[in-house]
């Protein structure tokens, strides 16, 4: 049993329970109060906790103020805090108490502490009967002192503490300073210190689970678009956005969010919104050379538009649902409208056949988000290795530099592997298990109309025709693609079968996976 609950073993709760010639003394009155101040008590334990309440009258904040005649002097204003023990801890008006420096011996830490108290009131007198006369309320109130230590936690609670120290110039301690919030974690002697008061937890309006799982898909959007757009165009404020998504999506999936939260988590989105949008158009404008016309797209424009709306309706919020759904609508047009910008058109299959320019690192192909994970480049010792690249039954296998033309004419070099008979295997890297990958790799197709078998993990899996002969555009890019349930593998093996007599060729080949 937890220490805090360990406060109510005693406590046994029972209501009052009237019936005709019940006798409704004094003991019985009683303890129908007693009955609810110890519910109020376990409730307060249970979920408000301990320490000062924010936000009540003037969260019973310590502040000095000038000595007159020698007394060095703390105002504690009015406030309200809960202590171990679950009880409320009222200071209904602002008190003065004095520092009896004879108390401390110097230097040494004094601290500023309420505990709960209760004052009998309402005296009602009977000068008739002494009998049935007595006092008519407990006035619920507080004690405040300062003492060199807290003699018990539960029931003293911290407002604030000050490290007491003769004054540089010697002659004891002409006056306490007041926090200065830029020392607030180091403050100087004599200087009322904030640091380790405790609050208790303030209860705020909630949000419904149907908005809550609104936000979760928008965050959940964000993370894959902004991971996605990475991949096409590196950009600081794209990983920014990609980790805020990432942190409030956390936030809100373990603790939680109030409805007056919601709009303090869109604060920092919409600042990277905002440095976005001005980053890809920076990013262009510094790199003239590689033509990529983002910012004339009409899904540019629309993100655009939709950040400067976005700004408004923060800046302007006006506490409302209606307002908190439109800043949520306006961020995912804004997402919507980078996915679109910077994610490459759908390609077709003969697209990526006849794909001249360097190959991008994300793809739009079959419907799917295609990213780049993995390039063995036949003209690199290393990558060679990595890939454990091998010819198995094979004869005269060999390597050229090649610069050949494609269909529309672009020229383009490359290092080829050629091999007569048997097979070349591969091992792909960087593999995430369970997701479709997508294997391309470049073909010199000057001895064409053959057919390749494709393995996957020594086992048949593909076959892929190298239609036609061409003499004078000779490049073409073939691909195959392995369903997630097969990926079952962080590094499987690949091999092209061409038989005892084929021949076959391969330049660089590149592995996508849906992420």
């Amino acid at each position: 049993m937890g220490k805090g609950n360990k406060k109510f073993e005693d406590v046994l709760f029972k209501r009052s329970n009237f019936f005709p010639g019940l006798r409704a003394t004094p003991k019985f009155w009683n303890e129908l109060e007693e009955y609810h101040f110890n519910k109020e008590r376990l409730y307060n334990t249970i979920f408000n906790g301990f320490g000062v309440v924010p936000d009540f009258l003037d969260s019973l904040l310590v502040e000095s103020k000038q000595t007159k005649g020698g007394l060095i002097s703390l105002v504690v204003n009015p406030g309200l805090a809960i202590d171990g023990y679950g009880r409320p801890v009222f200071l209904y008006s602002p008190q003065v108490l004095i520092l009896d420096l004879k108390k401390f011996s110097l230097p040494c830490t004094a601290y500023v502490t309420i505990r709960y108290n209760e004052v009998l009131e309402d005296f009602y007198k009977n000068v008739d009967n002494f009998d049935l006369q007595g006092f008519q309320h407990k006035k619920e109130s507080s004690i405040l002192e300062i003492v060199s230590e807290i003699p018990d936690p539960d029931s003293f609670i911290e407002l604030a503490r000050i490290r007491l120290a003769e004054d540089k110039k010697g002659g004891g301690i002409r006056e306490l300073k007041n926090s200065d919030s830029s020392k607030f974690v180091v403050p100087s002697a004599n200087e009322i210190d904030f640091r380790y008061v405790q609050w208790t937890s303030k209860m705020k309006k909630g949000i419904s689970s149907f908005f809550q799982n609104f936000m979760l898909d928008i965050f959940e959007k964000t993370e894959k678009v902004a991971t996605m757009c990475y991949t096409v165009l590196p950009l600081a404020s794209l990983l920014s956005l990609q980790t805020l998504a990432m942190t409030s999506k956390m936030v809100i999936q373990t603790a939680g969010a109030f409805f007056d939260d919601v709009v303090s988590i869109f604060y920092p989105i919409y600042n990277v919104d905002y440095q976005l949008i001005f980053e890809i158009a920076e990013y262009e404008r510094k790199n003239p050379d590689k033509e990529l016309g983002y910012i004339t797209k009409d899904s540019y424009l629309d993100a655009r538009e939709a950040v400067f709306m976005l700004g408004d309706t923060v800046k302007t919020y006006n506490g409302t649902y209606e307002e908190l759904n439109n800043i949520l609508s306006l961020h995912k047009i804004v997402i919507e409208g980078l996915r679109a910008t910077l994610s490459e058109r759908q390609i077709s299959t003969n697209d990526i056949l006849l794909m001249s320019q360097d190959m991008p690192n994300v793809l739009l192909f079959n419907n799917e988000h295609y990213t780049l994970i993995d390039t063995i480049s036949m003209g690199s010792k290393e990558s060679m290795q990595m890939h454990d690249v091998r010819f198995v039954g094979s004869a005269y296998p060999t390597t050229s530099n090649e610069t050949f033309t494609y269909p529309d004419g672009r020229k383009v070099n490359d290092v080829v592997k050629r091999w007569m008979g048997g097979e070349m295997r591969f091992v792909v890297r960087n593999v995430t298990k369970g997701n479709n990958m997508l294997v391309i790799r470049r073909t010199d197709v000057y001895n064409g109309n053959y057919e390749v078998d494709v393995k996957l993990n020594s086992k048949k899996y593909e076959l892929i025709n190298i239609e036609g002969v061409d003499t004078k555009n000779r490049w073409r890019n073939y691909h195959f693609i392995v369903d997630r349930a097969d990926v079952v593998d962080f590094a499987p093996e690949i091999s092209f079968d061409i038989g005892q007599k084929g021949r076959d060729n391969s330049g660089t080949i590149w592995i996508y996976q849906v992420m």
